[in-house]
């Protein structure tokens, strides 16, 4: 057996041996970047509807507690949403402080934890799906393993449960599935479950890219989200990316919220 066929072998038998707990950690693991820097585009419609894109520039920042992430997010396109923004700041316990900045009012409200559930700028994903889940705020169960749904490579098929009320209260549902390749540990399909256990939404992650090769971290440009219960859609696309740049701290404050 060549040392290449071997360690192919060993490295199988290692990832087979993992847990779907320690799947999941791995899968939040190689999304963990530094700081990440990105121009998007969020586009929604469905059946007689009239197709809306948003333009946007997005700004992450590891917290120092190496877990937590800070996020903001800022429109530019359309005219009337300019300078729209959104900072997500995340803190333990799962508990995330969402504030919204609105120009035409020139104030800052909060979104509360009961609401973040609801619709993120007009599109079928909420703002708890914008959030970062972390992998100790839920419990998982490997279901199976079958080809994954769009690249045919081996994924493992895994559910997650909100471990606490106000995680399912946030979220607004009851479990989720996940389609994490093996390869990797990238997700590539998610099915989320509303409260009273029925299919809600399906998401479609593709363009996985190594966005990070020597640290071997990874991230998906593009997510098509679909809404089974009212058949709209939206997809977000990622471009121009930069990852581990210097973003300073400042950017995730309120004061620079409203201050676009």
């Amino acid at each position: 057996m060549s040392k290449f066929i071997f360690l192919c072998f060993l490295s199988t038998n290692v990832f087979a041996a993992m847990s779907a707990k320690e799947i999941m950690l791995k899968n939040e693991d190689v999304r963990r970047l530094g700081t990440i820097h990105s121009k998007a585009t969020l586009t929604t419609g469905g059946e007689g509807e009239t197709k809306r894109v948003k333009e946007f520039t997005w700004w992450r920042k590891l917290q120092k507690d190496g877990t937590h992430f800070n996020t903001l997010t800022r429109f530019h396109v359309p005219a009337e949403i300019r300078n729209e923004g959104i900072l997500f700041l995340e803190h333990e316990g799962d508990e995330s402080d969402v504030l919204l900045y609105l120009p035409v009012y020139k104030k800052v409200r909060r979104v509360e934890r009961s609401s973040q559930s609801g619709s993120f700028m007009g599109s079928e994903l909420s703002y708890a799906d914008i959030a970062t889940p972390h992998v100790e705020d839920f419990g998982y169960k490997l279901l199976r393993e079958e080809p994954c749904p769009s690249s045919g490579l081996k994924c493992w098929v895994i559910e997650s449960t909100p471990l606490r009320d106000q995680t399912r209260e946030r979220t607004g549902y009851s479990k989720s599935t996940q389609w994490v390749r093996q390869d990797n540990t990238m997700a590539e399909k998610v099915e989320h479950f509303d409260k009273d256990g029925a299919l809600v939404k399906r998401i479609a992650l593709s363009e996985i890219r190594e966005v990070d090769p020597e640290k071997h971290k990874w991230m998906a440009l593009k997510l098509a989200v679909t809404n089974v219960k009212n058949g709209k859609y939206t997809n977000m696309d990622f471009a121009k990316v930069k990852v581990n740049t210097d973003i300073s701290d400042a950017v995730f404050t309120q004061q620079n919220l409203s201050k676009p």
